[in-house]
């Protein structure tokens, strides 16, 4: 018997392998086994039973050994899958060895080194306990979304604090009274512990968790309470997109505008994507649900494409909060000559909410201490030696450190470059930021929210249940503290450096302002108190921060769907971003440009509107040691930006160029 095997590997096709045909006959779709691949033993997953081989029978090789006979996917999830390989262009076998734990297809020997020993694992479903009475808004979003005759995905647009969770749950509520279940995806871990608290109590003994932060015994153990149908739900970030639940009925995408749910490497999926085709071929509901969607889903809502929901009210008609702005340029603002980053509005408004007993956050999407080192007496600077970028400065422990590949180094007591000891820094990060509002304020109890602090789980759950608690005056942090937490304490929130993402070279940065703009200034005045916003600015009269704090949203995205059309970028034209790395700066160069003359020269015979941009440098031009160049395709036509695709890897086959080649298709990040 002849079996098609996908092996996890980065080359397109699969492969014909033999097997005695009583032992075929126990295989399914979905099996693992052992095969001989060049010189090695490889494994692979079984994708059918062809009739004949395209390859002499004499020269097929046998199976080694069947590893897994039970499918780690049924057909539904096999069709997914594949719907992914083809949008995607990645090895189907790549594809499943991502959506698949390891810990079900691995070789039997290591397997045993992560089972787990599944004690108390035996859940009390539980009846769901009754939520909060739903407001008006909430309950027709609830009824429509819950209409069998409606099969559009729904995007649930709510200001911050409108509610949008109790809408998920009382769905979700539903949805299990009907015996089906539901996925719940986040674009951060860091949302986990909070929505997977609120869930359990609302769920008790149904909820799964699944996130790349767990360990493998932890995903085994709940990847086997999913499998064995003893979760209902399932809490996680983008992979859990994935999970193999039984009578899928809803998806829930929170937060759908997050650049998280894309995936930046190897198979660079987009799990908001995947969560619409999943529950279109599963007929399950689909909800999208954010305060600033994404540009995209908001034209898909404007279409009529996607049901579009509004909740544009805060629950229990709490008000939105008052925003105002401070013009750093103004010198007269400045706290000091020395803070000219922090001015005395701010200060002010700082004392006076710690003086009725709120809290206040503060949000700079910059780590470290300074952006980075410099020699007084000559100018020169620290940067990475492997990334064309400065190193920041970090002041506590001090140290030098590349965000791009972790690099670290000792602070220098005198320039590398002179011997000068004039060594100052220039920039502002969260850290300094710590440092100086401690000073100011001696007696508030501070609170830093980055990567530099919070390493894991058990971090971010402590200084979560610290916030809640009241034991923290002052909050400072990235942009984790402005994806979706709930803090009813914070009555203020300041943004430092409103500007710095407006510059960016990437077509999205207004939209990416207009959206951590809301979403942070969202974090004030969520229970009692009213909330207020004061944004440090160098322009406050710039039109995407003025819309962000008038919270005129239909402004804002018609203004930028406007913009999109005039220069045919999504999502009226779909774009697929190629990069090119090398560790030679001329073979990646040469290889770039013979690929973009090979697209340019095919496109106006056969490819009539697709458009090739570049090649050009990318704007980091190298990170960890490979210099980068990247080619932009964009078309109105899938079909067409596909067909270009498999032409190009035709061509790049019969090459054999050690320059990496790697396709983004609607790729998010352009930097």
């Amino acid at each position: 018997m002849i079996i098609d095997v996908a092996i996890p590997i980065r080359i397109s096709n699969s492969f014909h392998y033999l097997i005695d045909d009583e032992l075929g006959k126990t295989l399914s779709i979905g099996s693992v086994v052992s095969i001989p691949f060049g010189n090695r033993n490889a494994f692979g997953f079984v994708l059918g039973f062809p009739a004949k081989s395209n390859v002499d029978l004499l020269k097929l090789k046998s199976i080694t050994e069947i590893l897994v006979l039970k499918p780690v996917f049924d057909e539904s999830m096999f069709q997914l899958l594949k719907w992914v390989s083809d949008y995607y262009c990645h090895p189907l076998g790549e594809v499943i060895s991502t959506a698949i734990p390891k810990v079900f297809w691995m070789p039997k020997k290591e397997k045993k080194n992560v089972e787990v020993k599944e004690k108390n694992s035996e859940l009390i479903l539980d009846e769901p306990v009754l939520g909060h009475s739903l407001n008006e808004n909430q309950k027709k979003a609830v009824d429509l979304i819950l209409d069998p005759s409606e099969k559009r995905p729904f995007l649930l647009h709510g200001v911050t604090g409108s509610g949008k969770t109790e809408v998920y749950m009382s769905v979700l509520s539903s949805i299990i009274n009907d015996k089906k279940t539901g996925i719940i995806l986040v674009p951060e871990i860091a949302l986990t512990p909070q929505l997977t608290e609120r869930f359990s109590k609302r769920f008790p003994g149904m909820v799964a968790v699944l996130h790349s932060d767990l360990t493998a015994k932890e995903r085994t153990y709940q990847w086997n309470l999913i499998t064995e149908g003893k979760a209902k739900i399932v809490i996680g970030a983008r992979s859990a997109v994935f999970a193999p639940l039984k009578n899928l009925g809803v998806i829930v995408v929170d937060e759908e505008h997050e650049t998280s749910f894309k995936q930046e490497d190897s198979l660079r999926y987009n799990a908001r994507d995947l969560a619409v085709v999943r529950s279109k071929l599963l007929g399950a509901k689909v909800i999208l649900g954010s305060a600033t969607p994404s540009v995209e889903t908001y034209q898909n809502a404007l279409n009529g494409k996607y049901v579009h929901l509004k909740l544009p009210e805060r629950v229990n008609q709490r008000p939105m909060p008052t925003t105002s702005f401070i013009d750093i340029k103004d010198k007269s603002q400045w706290y000091s000559p020395e803070l000219r980053w922090l001015s005395r509005g701010l200060v002010n408004a700082i004392a006076d909410t710690l003086n009725q007993g709120q809290q206040v956050m503060l949000f700079l999407n910059r780590l470290g201490f300074a952006h980075f080192l410099f020699c007084g007496d000559c100018g020169h600077t620290w940067r990475c030696k492997d990334c064309d970028v400065s190193l920041t400065y970090y002041q506590n422990p001090p140290l030098l450190k590349c965000h791009y590949c972790g690099v670290q180094k000792k602070v220098p007591v005198c320039c590398e470059n002179c011997s000068g000891t004039k060594l100052d820094t220039i920039g502002l990060g969260t850290e300094q930021v710590e440092k100086t509002i401690k000073s100011i304020f001696p007696k508030a109890s501070v609170a830093r929210m980055d990567r530099g602090v919070i390493k894991g789980k058990k971090d971010l759950e402590k200084v979560l249940e610290r916030i809640q608690k009241r034991e923290v005056d002052i909050v400072i942090g990235t942009q984790m503290v402005a994806k979706g937490h709930d803090f009813p304490g914070i009555a203020l929130v300041g943004v430092l450096m409103a500007d710095a993402s407006l510059n960016l070279p990437d077509f999205r940065s207004y939209e990416r302002t207009f959206q951590v703009i809301t979403q942070v200034s969202g974090r004030a005045g969520r229970a009692e108190t009213p909330g207020e916003v004061i944004i440090q600015t160098l322009n406050p009269e710039h039109p995407v921060l003025l819309a962000a704090s008038r919270h005129q949203q239909e402004l804002f995205y018609r203004d930028e769907l406007n913009s999109r059309k005039l220069f045919q970028f999504p999502p009226f034209h779909r774009a697929v971003m190629l990069r090119f790395q090398h560790t030679n700066p001329k073979n990646v160069e040469s290889f770039a440009y013979q690929v973009t003359e090979l697209l340019q020269k095919e496109a106006p015979r056969r490819f009539a509107n697709c458009q090739i941009l570049g090649p050009s440098e990318a704007p980091l031009a190298r990170i960890k040691k490979m210099y980068r160049w990247q080619c932009l395709v964009k078309s109105e036509s899938v079909k067409e930006i596909q067909g270009m695709l498999k032409l190009l890897f035709e061509w790049e086959k019969k090459q054999k160029s050690t320059v990496q080649l790697s396709v983004d298709v609607d790729p998010i990040n352009f930097i």
